[in-house]
C-alpha cells in the first residue's frame, strides 16, 4: 500500500492552441521532504505546482494526499494539509500585516470565523518565524515586495499546513532573508513538514535541500540529493557553459558560480 504523503501520479496537463504540455510526471513527497524545483523559464515548474495544490485539474493523471485524488477534497479541508504560496500576490484591499496572517487561520476557523486566543497565539508565532512581527499594524500596501513575501509566508503558515508548496518564495528579499528564508523551510522539514519550493537559486537548493527536482520542457529529467543532481547537470541544455561547479569549502556541497568566459551572447548591430 502506498504510504506517501503526497503522490504526484502520472500527471500531465496541456493548455489549450498549445503545443506544451506537462508530460506524465511522477513522483512523491513524505513528511521531513525538503525538494526544491528548479529548470528553465516555460519548463513547467509553476504548472506543477498548481496542480500539486488541487488549484488545476491535470489532463490525465492525478493527485493524491494520502491516498485521496486532491480534487475530489473540499477547499476548506484541504488548505487544512497544503498551504500553497504562488509566484505573485496582488492585494485587492489595504488590509492591516497582522489581519493578512491571520486570514490563514479561516481553514481552521469555527463559529463563523471568530478568532480565539490560541488563534491569535498561532498567529504571533507565525509572524515571529517570519520576522514580521516588527510591521504588524502596518498595511500591506506600506510594505516592500520582500516584507510582503514574508507577511504572506506567515499566512500560509498559520493554515498549520502538512505541505508547504512555494513558488518562487524568495523574489524580492535580499541576501539575509533569502537564506532565513530558507533555513526556516529547512527547520520545518526538520519537524516533519513536507515542503516543495520552486527556486531559481541553484545555490539555495543545493545547500538547503534534501532533494532537487529538475524540470525540462514539461518533463522531470532529474531527481535525487544536489550531488547526484549536479554530478549530471552540466550535460543539460539548461546549464549553462557561463556557469561552474565547485564543492563549497565549509560543508562541500554542490555550489555553482557565474564567470565571464569572454563570450558574448548578443549579436552586435
Amino acid at each position: 500500500m502506498n504510504s506517501d504523503l503526497l503522490n504526484i501520479d502520472k500527471v500531465s496537463y496541456s493548455y489549450p492552441q498549445s503545443n506544451w504540455k506537462l508530460d506524465c510526471v511522477q513522483f512523491s513527497m513524505n513528511r521531513g521532504d525538503f525538494i526544491a524545483v528548479i529548470g528553465a523559464n516555460g519548463s513547467g515548474k509553476s504548472t506543477l505546482l498548481k496542480i500539486a495544490a488541487g488549484i488545476t485539474s491535470p489532463t490525465s493523471g492525478e493527485v493524491l494526499l494520502d491516498q485521496k485524488n486532491v480534487q475530489k477534497i473540499p477547499r476548506k479541508i484541504l488548505a487544512q494539509s497544503i498551504g500553497y504560496l504562488p509566484q505573485q500576490i496582488t492585494p485587492v484591499f489595504d488590509f492591516i500585516v497582522e489581519d493578512v496572517v491571520a486570514m490563514g487561520r479561516f481553514c481552521r476557523s469555527k463559529d463563523f470565523g471568530l478568532m480565539t486566543q490560541p488563534d491569535r497565539d498561532i498567529v504571533d508565532q507565525c509572524m515571529d518565524a517570519t520576522e514580521t512581527l516588527v510591521f504588524r499594524d502596518r498595511t500591506i500596501q506600506q510594505l516592500s515586495g520582500g516584507e510582503r513575501q514574508r507577511v504572506m509566508l506567515a499566512s500560509v503558515l498559520a493554515q498549520q499546513p502538512e505541505i508547504l508548496l512555494l513558488d518562487e518564495p524568495t523574489t524580492g528579499l535580499d541576501m539575509h532573508h533569502q537564506a532565513s528564508f530558507f533555513k526556516l523551510l529547512a527547520d520545518l522539514a526538520n519537524k516533519q513538514m513536507a515542503v516543495l519550493v520552486i527556486t531559481h537559486d541553484l545555490n539555495l537548493a543545493s545547500q538547503f535541500c534534501s532533494r532537487i527536482l529538475l524540470m525540462d520542457g514539461g518533463r522531470v529529467s532529474l531527481f535525487g540529493s544536489a550531488e547526484e543532481v549536479f554530478d549530471r547537470i552540466e550535460q543539460m541544455a539548461f546549464f549553462s557553459e557561463n556557469l561552474s561547479i565547485f564543492e563549497h569549502p565549509l560543508n562541500r556541497r554542490p555550489s555553482i558560480l557565474p564567470f565571464n568566459n569572454g563570450k558574448r551572447n548578443v549579436k552586435q548591430p
